[in-house]
């Protein structure tokens, strides 16, 4: 009894103090570090200072009594953005183009804390005070608004920069005082994941974008770094390196000029903006193209739904069979959900989704989000025969065989057991039908070739079991007047692209609105994942075929 006592007392005080502060998951914090290149060096113009969004700011990272600035607090991001005097940065004209072309809802604030003329090593929490000790002096009086220690400065504005927001990603311009060294990207790795523990940040989820030095291009004193900076990304796997190619420079070849600063920036954005799902959209309403970073990672503070597995009796094939059902969170009989059937590849069952993706997962996160339908997931074991495990021969006839045959037992023996087990809605506009490769074709065959059962068509990487154009879907008039998504996508290094185009190419022709989705991969799990992600948001909803041809990353 006491223990149960401890334990609601613990819950309780969690909860207060979880409550002494809120952080808004629109405001989007970055934290920027490094040399002069990050400090900013170059004049500040008139267009720098006028035209700021509010929406866009910055924790003052020293006191600066002429500006009426001090240091903790936000304010516009109008420069100097690093201490007092300093010039034009890249973190300006990121922030610009990140607000830009994120929703007006969404907020973006930046930390800069950053040394003329440090190596990275000024930045390693335990190397910091040896590496002050021998400093210039000219550097000592930058170090000294620091309180002498950049690394604390940054971590403190960051942790008051969390009670309000929510660290999205990290900034990084060093690397002329590291020039030649073949170590650096392993003394980056060291601040990173000291930032990582600091400030309990999931490394998967906040992604590291560091900047190449002025371009050999451009004559850059240092351009040879950039070979060292380019395999930053084999050290972390979750950073990028923004090229300076073409990115124009001072006379001194170490710095860039205004303009430099205003393009680099931009380029930061750019990455960080598909990073972050978006890309830019020209002034038109921003909206997801992509998963965004950690759209798979498990969340521990929202609801999740529950996966299960069922037996049904299948006529068709004259035996009980398998299928993994997910409700999503706060399921009850009370109410009716949609269905969504998902099917698996040539190799997998009716576990392959759950092994390869964890849609779970995914479904879960973007309920919580706000960005789906709740819907029951079906994922059955598309081999319709008594032996239908994956195992032995996978390419054998009568396996191939009774991927086609499953049609018969979806149609006559799973949904009218998930019909009968569940409280679904049981018209054609609350049922959809997708899935991965020899799924894929399973869902296109499937789907339109049952316009009376299915309002909503998807497949991610379809298989050679797809079938032609005109035996699809013979009847294009009626497609249109049924249909209310067709998805079709694929990796475009994908060996078997040829069967999404071609079935693309008809419906093209054919003025049937549908979606054909490119983006950069092969055939795997992570296309799938982001099909997923992407169709499921879609499904059941109002839907706006104008914009079907905006739903493409190549």
């Amino acid at each position: 009894m006491k223990s149960i006592i401890r334990f609601c007392a613990f819950v309780v005080l969690f909860s207060i103090v979880q409550k002494g502060y809120s952080q808004d998951p629109d405001f989007h914090v970055y934290l920027s570090f490094g040399q002069s290149n990050m400090a900013g060096y170059a004049k500040i113009e008139t267009q720098d200072k006028v035209g700021v969004d509010d929406r866009f700011q910055v924790l003052q990272a020293v006191n600066c009594p002429d500006l009426k600035r001090e240091k903790g607090n936000w304010y516009t991001a109008i420069p100097p953005l690093c201490r007092c005097n300093t010039g034009l940065t890249p973190v300006d004209y990121f922030g610009r183009n990140l607000v830009s072309n994120l929703p007006e809802n969404v907020k973006v604030g930046v930390i800069n804390v950053a040394v003329g003329g440090c190596k990275i090593e000024l930045f390693d929490k335990n190397k910091v005070a040896e590496y002050v000790a021998t400093a210039p002096d000219w550097m000592k009086v930058i170090l000294k608004e620091y309180e002498g220690n950049p690394y604390e400065r940054l971590v403190e504005l960051a942790r008051i920069a969390q009670k309000k927001g929510v660290i999205k990603g990290i900034l990084l311009h060093q690397g002329e005082s590291n020039t030649g060294d073949t170590l650096w990207t392993k003394k980056v790795k060291i601040v990173y994941d000291n930032l990582m523990k600091d400030l309990n940040l999931d490394p998967k989820k906040v992604p590291l974008l560091s900047g190449e030095t002025v371009n050999e291009d451009q004559n850059g004193k240092c351009g040879s770094m950039n070979k060292i900076i380019a395999t930053l990304p084999k050290t972390i796997p979750n950073s990028y390196v923004i090229s300076s190619k073409g990115c124009t420079a001072e006379p001194d070849f170490l710095h860039f000029n205004a303009a430099g600063y205003r393009e680099l920036g931009r380029r930061y954005a750019d990455k960080m903006l598909s990073l972050l799902g978006y890309k830019f959209f020209d002034g038109k309403t921003p909206f997801i193209v992509q998963a965004p970073l950690g759209f798979d990672q498990l969340n521990v503070t929202i609801p999740a739904g529950k996966i299960e597995t069922i037996s049904y009796e299948s006529k068709t094939v004259g035996s009980a069979r398998k299928a993994t059902v997910y409700t999503p969170a706060g399921f009850t009989k009370k109410k009716r959900y949609p269905v969504l059937y998902l099917l698996h590849g040539i190799g997998g069952d009716e576990k392959e989704w759950l092994n390869g993706a964890n849609p779970q997962i995914i479904l879960d996160n973007l309920f919580a989000e706000g960005k789906i339908e709740p819907m029951i997931v079906v994922m059955p074991n598309g081999r319709a025969m008594k032996a239908d495990s994956a195992a032995g021969n996978i390419m054998a006839p009568d396996k191939v065989q009774a991927f086609a045959a499953f049609e018969k037992d979806l149609l006559n023996d799973l949904i009218p057991f998930i019909e009968k087990k569940y409280p679904v809605l049981k018209d054609r506009e609350h049922r959809a039908i997708a899935g991965l490769s020899m799924g894929g074709g399973q869902s296109l065959n499937f789907g339109l070739g049952n316009l009376d059962k299915f309002a909503w068509v998807g497949a991610f990487s379809a298989a050679p079991n797809t079938k032609i154009p005109e035996e699809l879907l013979p009847d294009p008039e009626t497609a249109k007047k049924k249909l209310k998504l067709l998805w079709i996508s694929c990796g475009d290094k994908d060996w078997l692209i040829e069967n999404s185009k071609r079935t693309h190419d008809y419906l093209y022709k054919n003025d049937v609105p549908h979606i054909y989705y490119i983006e950069p991969g092969v055939h795997d799990f992570k296309v799938w994942k982001n099909g997923l992600y992407m169709f499921s948001q879609f499904l059941f909803k109002p839907v706006d075929p104008s914009n079907f041809a905006c739903y493409t990353i190549l």
